[in-house]
């Protein structure tokens, strides 16, 4: 059987990943990023310990493609990766598709991490029952994938699914893209803990530095009111950007994934309630919205996903 290698590029850590056609993960490993590295400084430690990672599991000569997953805008036709990754600026304007490639002499794919997680859920995980969804990552920014007709959708150049980006407050806060009001200020990982604190101080509670989103959940579970409120309004928001979605796609489901996914029905059921108020009756109706199943694989996972889905030029075929 051959087996696909999954690579993740985040900002702190790069998780590799041999995947086989089932989805399971039949070896790990990680290799930590200095993002001050060049960009050979960065890839070539990845590139070792991909070749150590396929000696040690006897994969050496089975492996058949290679998917790589980063964050920001990655033009489909070559790999290289235009814009939006500051946090691994070495990699900007360079392509480690082709790198990679030239290494190992096999196929492979770059795409951004949250449409590999989507193409990961579509092959994977909880999107295999549907042919056309919407998948939103939660985490410190918000990600976005689209299926559409059981093809994961890129767009004409391969940017599509930048939903963190949506106007849901065209007067709102103002977001590091530069546009105003956008869905990622509001519904993030980020915001959750900034909304939090706002609430509960101004209730006259003290609120350690730094709290984390998963803190909330955490406190919104044993029952504080300030944690139960802030997720309520993120589900609100979250609601609004699906019901957007939905109006223009007619999709048969909206998938939460990332960190504050973990949260469960403390943030998808006010999702679901509130959903009827921000698309029509007819377009919401029978829509599934469930959490995201690949949870913490979904980067090593929806990276081989994707490449496998491009492989074969088919997901079907990729299941088969």
């Amino acid at each position: 059987m051959e087996i696909t290698a999954g690579i993740d590029f985040g900002g702190t850590s790069t998780k590799i990943g041999l995947v086989d056609g089932t989805g399971r993960i039949v070896g790990r490993t990680q290799v930590a990023v200095d993002a001050t590295q060049s960009f050979e400084g960065i890839v070539d430690p990845v590139v070792e310990a991909l070749r150590a990672l396929l000696r040690t599991e006897g994969h050496e000569a089975s492996l058949g493609a290679i998917g790589i997953g980063t964050p920001g805008f990655i033009d489909k036709k070559d790999g290289t990766l235009i814009g939006g990754c500051n946090n691994i600026r070495s990699l900007q304007k360079r392509s480690v598709q082709e790198y990679l490639q030239r290494a190992f002499g096999v196929p492979a794919f770059a795409d951004n991490d949250a449409t590999c997680a989507a193409a990961g859920e579509l092959l994977f995980g909880a999107g295999r029952r549907f042919s056309s969804f919407v998948l939103i990552t939660l985490g410190t920014a918000i990600g976005g994938g689209l299926v559409l007709d059981g093809r994961v959708y890129r767009g004409w150049r391969g940017f599509a699914g930048e939903i963190g980006h949506l106007c849901v407050n065209p007067h709102g806060l103002w977001c590091d893209c530069g546009s105003q009001g956008c869905f990622e200020m509001y519904a993030s990982g980020t915001a959750i803990a900034r909304v939090y604190t706002e609430k509960a101080r101004k209730r006259g509670a003290t609120v350690p530095g730094g709290v984390q989103p998963r803190q909330v959940v955490e406190l919104a579970r044993d029952g504080d009111v300030c944690a139960r409120d802030t997720l309520e309004e993120t589900g609100e928001w979250i609601a609004q950007a699906f019901g957007s979605i939905l109006n223009i796609l007619d999709l048969e489901a909206c998938l939460v994934g990332g960190g504050v996914s973990e949260a469960g029905e403390a943030i998808l059921e006010p999702i679901r309630r509130r959903l009827p108020d921000h698309c029509w009756p007819q377009v919401g109706s029978g829509v599934t919205v469930v959490a995201a199943a690949l949870r913490n694989d979904a980067g090593i996972l929806g990276a081989a996903a994707q490449a496998l889905e491009r492989l074969s030029g088919s997901p079907v075929a990729a299941r088969a």
